[in-house]
């Protein structure tokens, strides 16, 4: 087999042209997160995000989380209200570096959740029901259940009184004098 200078020249600049874009992008080829991937696994860490990102990352977070945290977890209604402090906050956004990166964030207190409203009638009424757990009868049958015993009852009665007018005789029409 004999050697190509041609050949040996093209794929040489193909590998320093492929080294000079591996340093040119040093984000991405040295294993850095992209931003919305580090607001995700700050929200994965315990349940809040504790850093400050800017609203482009929220807004990529929001696009790129997972079918299946979206639907069984709090993490898009966590990132909306931390976008929606960054909104209120302009200059508390940080640029997407992590928790912590902006330098007038180090004493700022966690959010907390609000509080619960107070609880209505029909609420309080359910759980003293007790059909708020798996095992107790569900309200819809409770519901239905009431309702065929009222057509029981009503139909029984119909048919009672029915049996007792067949059973009085008529009275005789009175002649009048």
């Amino acid at each position: 087999m004999r050697n190509r200078p041609a050949a040996t020249l093209s794929i040489l600049t193909a590998l320093v042209a492929g080294f000079v874009l591996l340093l040119a992008l040093p984000g991405q080829a040295a294993g850095a997160k992209p931003c919305w991937e580090r607001v995700i696994d700050d929200w994965l860490n315990d349940g809040r995000i504790d850093g400050t990102y800017s609203v482009k990352c929220y807004q990529q977070a929001q696009k790129n989380v997972q079918e299946d945290l979206r639907d069984y977890s709090n993490v898009t209604d966590v990132i909306q209200a931390a976008m929606q402090d960054a909104l209120r906050n302009p200059g508390k956004t940080g640029t997407g570096s992590g928790p912590d990166s902006t330098p007038g964030n180090k004493g700022d207190k966690p959010r907390t959740t609000q509080a619960a409203p107070p609880r209505s009638y029909y609420r309080r009424a359910i759980d003293n029901l007790g059909t708020t757990s798996a095992d107790s009868l569900p309200i819809p049958l409770l519901v239905l259940g009431g309702l065929g015993a009222l057509l029981l009852m009503t139909a029984g009665g119909l048919a009672a009184t029915k049996r007792l007018r067949a059973r009085k005789p008529p009275t005789p029409p009175t002649a009048e004098p």
